[in-house]
């Protein structure tokens, strides 16, 4: 439910209809104030963000860019007067100079119309804190400030890949696949903490396909993990998870013909084709150390005759 702000001014309290009520100098003009809106993510991210809020006939306007921080991208129609957003699960549009809008595929009256400052796009704060999933707005007189608290993010990344779409949300850690028009599907769990993701494919000569999905954080982005996934035809046979520093080299993925799978402790070796383990190496037991709490291996390359292979203690 929408709620109604009341903004006081000096002169009094006036209610508008179907807008935020507003000093009285808003009448006649723009009045610019400030805002300090807050936001999180399901991953355990937050933040701040505050700036120029602006106040025309009677309604409040917030800074479209706020969504820069949440994971939401925005796009312009070749005519430059319809903006659409559109993040994990999230999407609206709105049009300059319109009070109707759409939310997540709903049409909805936005309470006031869009406009540019200096190609700034400001909308109506209530319709933005709403298509958020934030809290009240309120109107802090002391500060002349507008406030809003729990803004969600919807950040997430996406590939398509021979007709395959293949997407992540950085903030629940969950993989999907579909392909045509069926329906998402999750794939696998990757955990919370993604940052910086990409995706890189493979196919294998036995008609399978390798994912790997990259993830690069720490500050600044010292730390890379490996989550790859080993699918036929969309369905998921084997997986495996590695996290290192930077400074390593990628997780070999091949030996001689065999498919490597690493933990970190325990090697696998995949045989193309049927999926199946071929080969179990205890990694600690063959670096011949007896300590293994918290120490893992990233193995570079792997072979009948030669092997590269790092320890480390991870950050995970």
């Amino acid at each position: 439910m929408i709620r109604k702000l009341l903004l006081l001014s000096a002169a009094g309290l006036m209610l508008l209809s179907g807008t935020i009520s507003a000093p009285a100098s808003a009448k006649s003009g723009t009045e610019e104030v400030k805002y300090y809106v807050t936001y999180s993510s399901d991953s355990g991210i937050s933040g701040s963000s505050v700036g120029t809020a602006l106040i025309k006939n009677g309604v409040s306007y917030l800074p479209a860019n706020i969504v820069n921080s949440l994971g939401i991208e925005t796009t312009w129609d070749k005519s430059r007067t319809r903006a659409s957003f559109s993040g994990w699960e999230k999407s609206f549009a709105v049009r300059l100079g319109s009070t109707s809008g759409v939310l997540d595929n709903v049409s909805v009256n936005i309470g006031g119309t869009p406009f540019l400052v200096q190609d700034e796009l400001y909308l109506p704060a209530k319709f933005l804190v709403k298509a958020l999933e934030g809290g009240t707005v309120r109107w802090d007189a002391k500060t002349r400030s507008l406030l809003a608290n729990g803004l969600h993010m919807y950040r997430g990344y996406t590939e398509t890949y021979k007709g395959t779409r293949y997407s992540v949300s950085l903030d629940s850690g969950d993989l999907y696949l579909s392909s045509g028009k069926e329906a998402k599907r999750k794939l696998a769990h990757l955990g919370r903490g993604l940052d910086l993701v990409d995706f890189t494919f493979e196919d294998t000569p036995g008609g399978l396909t390798v994912l790997q999905v990259r993830n690069s954080y720490g500050e600044p982005h010292l730390y890379a993990e490996y989550y790859t996934y080993l699918l036929k035809n969309g369905a998921l046979m084997r997986q495996a998870h590695t996290d290192f520093h930077t400074t390593f080299d990628k997780p070999a993925l091949w030996s001689e013909g065999r498919l490597l799978m690493n933990d970190g402790q325990t090697l696998r070796l995949i045989e193309d084709g049927t999926g199946a383990v071929k080969e179990t190496v205890d990694l600690p037991k063959l670096m011949g150390t007896s300590v293994t709490r918290d120490v893992y291996y990233n193995v570079e390359a792997f072979y009948s005759d030669v092997a590269l292979i790092r320890p480390a203690i991870p950050p995970f």
